[in-house]
């Protein structure tokens, strides 16, 4: 027949309008009359028509048709998909599948087989210019003679590509009501529409287009639940869009937070510090749709629940928490203290069996801070950390708790294993005394007391701190704490050089994404953080081939090379003269010992020392502290902290989280400084020390600057 037997959509009856239809039409191509037709409905971005089909018909004819129906240009490159039972995606690129296509109606007895024609876009030819000349007619790609910046990029595929075949026919089975309205939001997305649900339970869902009230939209998908076997199947689907503007964009107005989380969520589970600019930026490359801050934040969340549950019900599952520590990881410490009458959530304290034996193999130092937690119930974060022989630092305990007052502070220190050696607590004196304003060179002079090796020393230089500052200031600043917590001068016993409680401050900055954690997802991430950690470690120490840690062994390195400098008199059994051209030492190789008192401070040999151990032909190495040696680094890291699993993680017990108040104002991200922690400058104007530049300097001037 001349004419094809096309039907347009909006033509045929309501009843057409959701497939193919196989019955005994007559039709007549080429001159026979054959009985067995078929309806075909043929949908590309939204708009589709209806086609009589035959076995008998040639594959190329249905081409020609699509394109001269689509308006496809002769360079456009397109293929056939169709689905079925079992099936999602059937190929019809062929004769051969043309008449497969019949048998596979036949054998299912299918009423309706939608046919999705799919442009490749990379193959186009659509932006291309055809030129003509009468010599050749060869296609001629424009790009070729254009520059590098007015070329056509290529065409970059998302994995949001797949999106808009989610919804293909009636009778589409999906595995719940919830797994059908993901795909739907997907769907919609991707296809750049929005819907309605009049009707949306557990057991029935019906979608229409947004404009189905004012543009008589006629697009609308209904399914249910079947109660054979739970699962949803779709009973109507009308995918024909009679609206305008169905054109996918890259926001969208449905684009929420349930879509994000399905994205990013193997993302977030590897790095839950994974920040909302940066889910931002990675859906944009990776999906290219473009979402907001807050839709960022809410998918993370999220993902955190479906890990760890709400945040309110976190304080529960400490309790089995608890339980699994004790039981996975022998000689752990796990104290879970909740208030009497009400039940709610007081404090908790946890330190692994691996880092309490460990840390005997550490440096006998341990540092003690206090941080704020970021989740929404707030409350402080105290951390005992020990450091390692190589300078690292060596977490050991984790405290969870309301506020940092004494009574949670003596809760930490006097915890099962104690904490009693809290060396390094005074050196924030100047920094914990709160409404003092310190000058700079008030805390310059207070900097060279509290450094000082010596009595003598430490009195000439209180002086000059007393008379810069004021006595009687100075007096009250300094009365309450005792000399030996503060000035390395009177301290009784090896410090091994440490004077500022840096250690705390970087473990703090190391969980700052798990501060933003609710109790139980903090703890549990941190935990795996740490065991990540001492693995490592562990690993690394063993390619180790010096007899000391390699940062200690550089230290002994360069002290040896300033050690040639000096000449060693001897005076008689293990003690020497070390002379330079101004000064001399005595040095005590039995009782390592130096008059420049940095020996004892730092607990390593000085340079003075290095060279009376080389004049006495001694082996250097048997000076140092074994807490340097790499054999003591491998043994503090040889016992690990074991998994935890939660795949039988239940508990009866209720824990109420704690009752919070929130402070007034914006809340804070981070910990303001004190004027003491902020280092200070040299002003270009007035040339002293302090928190000015020449722009904000309001000093007088003599003249003579």
């Amino acid at each position: 027949m001349e004419r094809d037997r096309s039907l347009v959509c909006s033509s045929l009856p309501s009843r057409i309008c959701f497939g193919i239809f196989s019955g005994n039409c007559d039709m007549v191509i080429g001159g026979r009359n054959v009985g067995d037709s078929l309806i075909a409905q043929f949908i590309y971005t939204g708009n589709g028509f209806y086609l009589q089909l035959n076995d008998l018909m040639r594959f190329s004819d249905l081409i020609d048709i699509i394109r001269r129906r689509f308006r496809f240009s002769s360079s456009d490159v397109f293929h056939l998909q169709y689905s079925s039972p079992g099936c999602p995606v059937i190929y019809l690129d062929s004769d051969l599948d043309f008449k497969m296509l019949f048998c596979c109606a036949k054998i299912y007895k299918l009423d309706h087989v939608d046919v999705n024609v799919v442009k490749d876009v990379g193959s186009s030819c659509s932006s291309k210019s055809v030129l003509f000349d009468e010599s050749f007619s060869e296609i001629i790609d424009e790009n070729d003679y254009l520059d590098d910046g007015f070329k056509d990029g290529p065409t970059k595929s998302y994995l949001s590509d797949d999106w808009g075949s989610y919804l293909l026919h009636k009778g589409q089975k999906f595995e719940s009501v919830q797994d059908f309205r993901d795909k739907l939001r997907k769907y919609a997305v991707q296809t750049g529409f929005c819907y309605v649900l009049p009707r949306n339970d557990s057991l029935y869902v019906r979608a229409v287009c947004e404009n189905h009230g004012t543009e008589k939209c006629g697009w609308e998908v209904i399914g249910s639940v079947a109660p054979i076997n739970n699962c949803f199947y779709i009973k109507e689907f009308n995918n024909i869009h009679t609206c305008k503007g169905v054109l996918r964009n890259q926001t969208h107005r449905q684009l929420g937070s349930k879509i994000v989380r399905t994205c990013i969520e193997s993302n977030v589970f590897l790095n839950l510090g994974l920040k909302p600019t940066d889910i931002m930026s990675n859906f944009k490359s990776t999906y290219g749709f473009e979402i907001s801050y807050k839709v960022a934040s809410r998918a993370k969340k999220r993902c955190l629940e479906k890990i760890y549950g709400s945040e309110s019900d976190s304080f529960s599952m400490l309790s089995w928490y608890k339980d699994a520590v004790l039981e996975t990881n022998p000689g752990s410490s796990f104290v879970l203290e909740v208030e009497e009458n009400t039940n709610r959530f007081q404090r908790v304290f946890v330190s692994y069996g691996g880092q309490v034996e460990g840390f005997k193999f550490s440096l006998p130092v341990l540092y003690v801070d206090g941080t704020f937690g970021k989740s929404i119930y707030k409350g402080q974060i105290l951390s005992a950390t020990g450091r390692n022989g190589d300078k690292g630092f060596f977490p050991l305990a984790l405290c969870i708790c309301d506020s940092e007052t004494e009574d949670n502070w003596f809760f930490f220190l006097q915890a099962p294993e104690g904490f009693a050696g809290t060396a390094g607590k005074g050196n924030h004196l100047y920094q914990n005394k709160r409404n003092v304003v310190v000058l700079a060179q008030v805390l310059q002079k207070f900097f060279k007391v509290a450094y000082a090796s010596t009595e003598r020393s430490y009195y000439h230089h209180l002086q000059a701190l007393r008379d810069e500052g004021g006595a009687e200031v100075i007096d009250e600043f300094i009365a309450e704490i005792p000399l030996e917590n503060w000035c390395r001068a009177f301290f009784k016993g090896c410090r091994y050089g440490i004077m500022a409680n840096s250690i705390a401050e970087s473990f703090n900055k190391w969980i700052v994404a798990e501060r933003s954690m609710p109790p139980l997802a903090m703890i549990d991430q941190t935990r795996m953080k740490e065991m990540k950690m001492m693995s490592e470690r562990r690993v690394e120490s063993k390619s180790w081939t010096t007899q000391l840690t390699p940062e200690i062994e550089k230290k002994l390195v360069e002290r040896m090379h300033k050690a040639c400098s000096f000449r060693v008199i001897a005076s008689h059994e293990s003690v020497y003269e070390v002379r330079d051209d101004e000064y001399s030492y005595s040095v005590n190789l039995s009782t390592h010992t130096c008059s420049c008192v940095k020996w004892q401070i730092n607990c390593f040999p000085c340079p003075h020392a290095l060279s009376a151990i080389q004049a006495a032909r001694l082996n250097v190495y048997d000076f140092i502290d074994l807490y340097f040696s790499a054999e003591y680094f491998r043994m503090s890291y040889s016992f690990p902290i074991h998994p935890v699993s939660n795949v039988d993680s239940c508990t009866e017990e209720s824990i109420l989280p704690p009752i919070t108040k929130r402070p007034a104002g914006r809340p804070k991200a981070k910990r303001i400084k004190s004027s003491g922690e902020k280092k200070p400058i040299r002003c270009g104007r007035c040339l002293k020390l302090g928190h000015h530049n020449w722009q904000s300097c309001t000093e007088p001037l003599n003249g003579q600057q």
